[in-house]
């Protein structure tokens, strides 16, 4: 699912897009705590900032929960109250009608501060479905696992056994900042680390809905960002030769997005790329759609606008 988006850094603010702001929950008002993270390869230095709603005193009791629930009226009621009986609070949370009249999930973020162990929740939930069928009885199942917003937000995100080197740069206040006029507020305790970021800075934003943070990193000020998207055969192998011709033009990929339009047949590849090393767009497309024969075609191209 599409969840990026561009800006620029203004007056020390960066705005945030609206889907990206709704889907995450980040509307005027929210209080929000941030980590800045350097990483750095082979010489090469970069700057992420992570913004999560959540206080970092909570992280441990943090746990991803999914009802498997009969859609019907009542439902939700059902699932909910079984957990305010336990004094589980909701926190971020979505419902989904899977089936309608049939089937439907329940994904949310909760809080076991105030319960206590997970294992003791799945055993409750168990018992009350063997002594009290009628309390869950639109309620047929629960899966429980540790959230992992704790690792994405104190220790940044790089691959076991990484050569790339990852360092969490101490902040001056652990208070939360709050989203104003759609923007976050860049700490000045961070700007004071970040050398390279300036007045016009491109910024990179990604939500991330499994974990509900969402990650800021800094572009090179010269870079030369495009969105292409192509018509390629679903078939193995294809997104590798779309791929290939496009790093054989010198483009470096930021965001790719693959979604099949016809199964067998033919799929999208969405792709937002940095020209900065390469020739402009149109020669970029150009060569890339020569490369890759007439089963692949050029849906659209163009800059990013931000």
């Amino acid at each position: 699912m599409k969840l990026w988006d561009f800006g620029r850094v203004k007056d020390g603010k960066v705005r945030i897009g609206d889907s990206i702001r709704q889907r995450l929950g980040l509307e005027d008002g929210s209080q929000v705590y941030s980590t800045l993270f350097r990483y750095e390869q082979n010489g090469s230095r970069g700057h992420e900032m992570v913004l999560s709603t959540f206080g970092p005193e909570n992280y441990r009791e943090l746990c991803n929960l999914t009802f498997h629930m009969i859609d019907a009226p009542g439902a939700c009621a059902q699932a909910s109250k079984f957990l305010a009986d336990r004094n589980v609070d909701i926190l971020n949370s979505v419902s989904l009608s899977m089936t309608c009249g049939i089937s439907m999930m329940w994904k949310m973020l909760v809080d076991l501060s105030y319960y206590g162990d997970s294992t003791q929740l799945i055993e409750d939930f168990n018992a009350l479905r063997r002594t009290s069928p009628a309390a869950l009885s639109k309620v047929e199942g629960l899966e429980l696992s540790t959230s992992h917003i704790s690792d994405r937000y104190t220790k940044g995100l790089t691959a076991p056994q990484s050569k790339i080197k990852v360092k969490t740069l101490k902040k001056v206040s652990r208070s939360p900042s709050a989203i104003k006029d759609d923007s976050f507020a860049i700490p000045k305790d961070y700007l004071d680390q970040l050398d390279s970021v300036k007045e016009g800075t491109p910024v990179m934003m990604v939500g991330d809905v499994d974990s509900w943070v969402l990650s800021m990193s800094f572009l090179p000020q010269d870079c030369k960002l495009v969105e292409m998207s192509f018509e390629i055969p679903d078939r193995p192998g294809a997104i590798f030769k779309a791929t290939e011709a496009l790093a054989n033009q010198n483009a470096n990929l930021l965001a790719v997005q693959s979604r099949v339009l016809v199964y067998g047949q033919k799929m999208v590849l969405d792709l937002v790329a940095d020209l900065s090393h390469s020739e402009d767009l149109d020669k970029v497309a150009e060569k890339a759609l020569a490369a890759l024969g007439g089963d692949f075609k050029l849906r659209s191209k163009g800059p990013v606008s931000f």
